[in-house]
């Protein structure tokens, strides 16, 4: 039999650096609606339903299945039969006769797994099947967090384009107001020209947000595995979600909530089994066969007594000369284990690396957004000022203008904020584990 496999040592942080609201707490199997929008919710069962990714994943725990059945009918006796009639014709000087006979045939043989190679194949391919399973629940936690990303960067989007409208119908009122003054002689044709390429900046940003929403809207139709053709989304502003709460669960407990994580660990283990069965290969085989069977010159005395004739062999068969197949075989198997142990690795390096930089994202977009919406409050303030001062004959024009652009950038960085912190908590429940509790469903 083959050494029994060990899961390997991995070192694990005693705490995060960034810190959270709830320490200790894990994300809700359902996380997405802590955001509290119902649409993304109908969206999310949709996905789950009809993402064609998923299906691929459903389709490749399949073939691990049948693998699986494939490895393990090794362990059992193959049994096979047979039957035959024969008829024979003797031609004499006299006379010509004709025999028939009859024969009927049963075989058993077994391969006595004496090194281990047939048990360790079968469970190197039990392994893969849970591997694959493994990555059907990290495929659709991936899923998952693509479908509400790409809900909010086309909420975002909306709202840009909402703002930016908004911001280029005040830009053309006050437009048509420079053309009544320079008519009247109180404003200049420098200052109406100024205000026009406002106008024609602004209506330049709106066709480029509008082709990126489109693109967006396509990509959630494909996540949905729904064709991007008449395919609406009703929600039009960002501002409009719920923050939920900065969780961190805990890192002792990470490694085992992570699919991906746990799937490149059965990878290894399956790695582990292979060696085994390579090893195996190596050494003797013992094949036991039986046969029976009967024969008769009668159809009628096939299974009457004498009839029956019993066989029964023991084979041993060794490789002696293979060109160095199977010792290359061996070798390949323990290089194939080592690439998976520095991919576990890896993983575990990510899984940690992934939570502490979204735990750093969640903090610092939230204060991000903070200093927006206190630079967007200050920005139409000074705008208020700026307008109330020109029309007062104190200021000149261009200090309007600025004012004016300060709103669009500011109002502009309020939704880029918020976009970047909602983000950061999809990819900490995404990096937590989304809810998952390491278990497999039946």
């Amino acid at each position: 039999m083959w050494d029994e496999w060990t899961k390997p040592e991995i070192a694990r942080p005693a705490n995060w650096q960034s810190t959270s609201d709830g320490s200790g707490v894990w994300p809700d199997t359902a996380w997405w609606r802590g955001f509290a929008s119902p649409e993304l919710d109908r969206l999310m069962d949709e996905a789950s339903a009809g993402n064609l990714d998923l299906r691929v994943a459903v389709a490749r725990v399949r073939q691990a299945l049948a693998n699986t059945q494939i490895a393990g009918a090794a362990i059992y006796p193959n049994l096979g039969t047979d039957a035959s009639v024969s008829r024979t014709t003797r031609f004499g000087s006299t006379r010509t006769t004709t025999t028939t006979n009859y024969q009927a045939g049963l075989s058993v043989g077994y391969e006595v797994d004496l090194f281990g190679r047939i048990h360790a194949t079968e469970s190197a391919a039990l392994t893969r099947l849970e591997a694959s399973r493994y990555d059907q629940e990290a495929l659709a936690l991936t899923v998952s967090a693509n479908v509400a990303l790409s809900y909010f960067q086309l909420l975002a989007l909306r709202e840009r384009i909402a703002l930016a409208t908004e911001s280029l119908n005040t830009s053309r009122r006050l437009l048509l107001l420079l053309d009544e003054q320079r008519r009247i002689g109180t404003a200049s044709d420098l200052e109406v020209a100024q205000q026009r390429v406002s106008v024609a900046q602004q209506s330049a940003t709106i066709p480029a947000l509008r082709q990126v929403e489109r693109q967006t809207l396509s990509t959630l139709a494909l996540l949905l595995g729904r064709l991007p053709q008449n395919f609406e989304v009703a929600g039009q502003r960002l501002s409009a979600l719920a923050t939920p709460p900065v969780i961190g669960g805990i890192p002792s407990e990470l490694l085992l909530r992570r699919p991906d994580v746990r799937g490149a660990e059965a990878d290894l283990k399956a790695a582990h089994l292979d060696i085994a069965a390579a090893r195996a290969a190596r050494f003797p085989r013992i094949q036991l066969t039986v046969d029976g069977g009967t024969a008769s010159t009668a159809l009628s005395g096939l299974f009457g007594p004498g009839s029956f004739l019993l066989t029964l062999v023991g084979g041993l068969t060794a490789p002696i000369f293979e060109g160095g197949r199977l010792r290359a075989q061996q070798q390949l198997s323990q290089a194939r284990y080592e690439e998976l142990m520095e991919t576990y690795r890896t993983a575990t390096l990510s899984a940690f690396r992934d939570v502490e930089n979204a735990l750093s994202g969640a903090t610092l977009f939230r204060q991000q957004l903070a200093a927006a919406r206190e630079a967007r409050t200050q920005a139409r303030e000074a705008y208020r000022l700026a307008d109330l001062r020109f029309r007062a004959g104190t200021v000149d024009f261009l200090t309007v203008l600025d004012a004016q652009r300060s709103i669009i950038a500011t109002d502009d960085a309020v939704v880029q904020a918020q976009l970047s912190q909602l983000a950061a908590l999809v990819d900490l429940y995404k990096a937590l584990g989304g809810g998952w509790d390491g278990k497999l469903p039946p």
